[in-house]
């Protein structure tokens, strides 16, 4: 194999978009691309325009693990990122990237869309002001996207969903490697965790959640986002959700009102819609 020449390897995935699992990939690949100066290319040739960028309609993740390079974004203007470094890509959003000449680059993608990632970016998880995440070279991180790949090139049954499911890995990996690596994030993070602990000890009674934001020096609507930041729920709605899996413990040896009783809700009646709303059916057919 010619090691001065471009490898690359990509798949689009022709599935039908899985709307019901909330996440589905677009495609994936790998890039590898050594210094131009190796083979006397005048300037970076992308797969894509370079000089003049593009829109995305999906959202992206490029993992560089080797070499630099430079990124730039409607949002972020230019700058330079290397090995290590994660480039999110938005839909809708110019973007450009090409590697250092002198260096050339090693990346890897993912392009993905669906309910689930809108709602990663409302709530500010990953959002198109901070667009490069220094996680470093992990292994468990290539080893994911290298997957997505064997999936991709064999497409057994269910490999979408799979993929899919290993698209949030991703995810979920790059926000706790962007917690280890930041002071301010760890921060917010242990406000959340301590307003967890205070709900696990306290989840059978009404919280004032707006206090609990007050005793900790921040608004309640920052509180809220950051909670949801976090957890994924809004903390009204995460207490129920623990109120909620108690009672589905307690159905079934105790009559319905006496278990809306201990798990906090005063209003049986309330207690058995809401049950049934969010549960799918009612207290008493749970078991």
């Amino acid at each position: 194999m010619n090691k001065t020449a471009i490898r690359e390897r990509f798949y689009y995935i022709p599935a039908a978009r899985e709307a019901a699992w909330g996440l589905h990939v677009v495609g994936t690949g790998q890039r590898i691309e050594p210094p131009h100066e190796i083979y006397q290319q005048p300037e970076p040739v992308m797969h894509h325009q370079w000089k003049k960028g593009r829109k995305l309609r999906d959202y992206a993740v490029v993992y560089l693990t080797d070499g630099r390079a430079s990124f730039g974004t409607a949002n972020t203007g230019w700058k330079r990122v290397h090995a290590g470094d994660v480039l999110l890509l938005f839909p809708g959003i110019w973007h450009n990237y090409h590697p250092h000449p002198k260096t050339g680059w090693t990346e890897r993608w993912v392009l993905f869309n669906g309910d689930l990632a809108n709602q990663w970016c409302a709530n500010e998880l990953i959002t198109p002001e901070s667009s490069v995440l220094r996680v470093g070279v992990r292994s468990e991180l290539v080893e994911r996207f290298d997957r997505l790949l064997e999936l991709a090139r064999n497409y057994p049954p269910f490999g979408n969903q799979i993929q899919s499911g290993i698209t949030m890995e991703i995810l979920g990996l790059l926000l706790k490697f962007r917690q280890d690596r930041s002071p301010q994030f760890t921060e917010r993070t242990k406000l959340v965790q301590n307003a967890l602990d205070f709900i696990a000890k306290n989840w059978d009674r009404e919280i004032d959640f707006e206090r609990m934001a007050a005793t900790m020096g921040i608004g309640h609507r920052q509180f809220r986002r950051l909670f949801q930041q976090v957890t994924g729920l809004a903390p009204q709605q995460y207490l129920i959700h623990l109120r909620l899996n108690e009672a589905k413990r307690l159905l079934g040896t105790l009559p319905v009102a006496e278990v809306a009783a201990r798990v906090g809700f005063d209003d049986p009646y309330y207690f058995s819609r809401l049950f049934k709303a969010k549960v799918g059916v009612t207290p008493k057919r749970w078991h």
